[in-house]
């Protein structure tokens, strides 16, 4: 990569990180709001027991918000920064993707989108993963289908072994679907997806590139296809454990895997 390359690439990344320092805001002063709203009310002298009861479940709901987006922000800069890593073992496959289905059921009937999941819980799924990394990629691609689908729509997530032996997860969408270029955008760190599009969509964007980022760091490989206004399908492929033994995996230095170095 030549030097007017590195400082394009430099520049669109700065920019890509002002814009999304300004929906973060944006996303942060909504839950506060809401936060400090309420409790102001809760400071009356009189409140009566049900509306304490209904200020108190939105000042919760909106403090986990608030939590689940600082948190996503420290993963993608831990992650940009190769300060991350995953410890992982032998683990059972399907009992997390019910764990994440369910988890997800109580959003997707406030949002009125049909929730459906297949995966063989009879049977063995088994994969080499840290639990709780993978939990956190599943949140992360139903959490986005359930965004970008509109109320009707439906979000299917189906699991098997794939053909390279590999445990495959699909989280399939009726969504707005993705171009070509927009799936590169939103795959890479610090990225927008059309700006207008985002502004009337909770978040801050993060979850692809870092589902992608953990899903590489356990050896495994994210794949999405995707077609404007005919949904987003997103595979993740987790190695096996005759694939590969336990291990304990660190991100690779930005810049060595920028230019392939081992």
């Amino acid at each position: 990569m030549s030097a007017h390359e590195r400082l394009t690439e430099l520049k669109d990344r700065l920019e890509a990180k002002t814009r999304l320092m300004q929906d973060v805001a944006h996303e942060l002063k909504n839950p506060l709001s809401v936060i400090h709203g309420y409790a102001s009310f809760l400071s009356r002298e009189e409140v009566a027991p049900e509306d304490m009861k209904k200020a108190l479940r939105a000042i919760h709901s909106n403090a986990e918000r608030l939590i689940a987006m600082v948190e996503q922000l420290q993963d993608a800069v831990r992650l940009e920064n190769s300060d991350f890593a995953v410890d992982t073992h032998a683990v059972e496959g399907a009992a997390l993707i019910q764990m994440a289905a369910e988890s997800a059921e109580l959003e997707a009937a406030r949002r009125g989108i049909r929730l459906r999941w297949r995966s063989p819980l009879g049977d063995s799924l088994h994969c080499v993963a840290e639990p709780k990394r993978v939990l956190q990629v599943l949140a992360n691609l139903i959490g986005n289908a359930l965004k970008f689908t509109p109320p009707g729509g439906s979000v299917t997530i189906e699991a098997g072994t794939g053909a390279g032996g590999g445990a495959t997860v699909r989280v399939r969408d009726t969504g707005l679907g993705m171009t070509g270029e927009e799936i590169a955008v939103a795959l890479t760190p610090f990225g927008q997806v059309d700006a207008s599009r985002s502004r009337w969509r909770e978040g801050t964007g993060l979850g692809l590139p870092i589902a992608k980022a953990l899903v590489q760091l356990h050896g495994g490989r994210l794949e999405i296809r995707s077609a404007k206004t005919l949904g987003t399908e997103v595979t993740v492929v987790l190695p096996q454990g005759s694939e590969v033994s336990d291990v304990h995996r660190r991100a690779a230095p930005r810049d060595a895997a920028h230019h392939g170095a081992p």
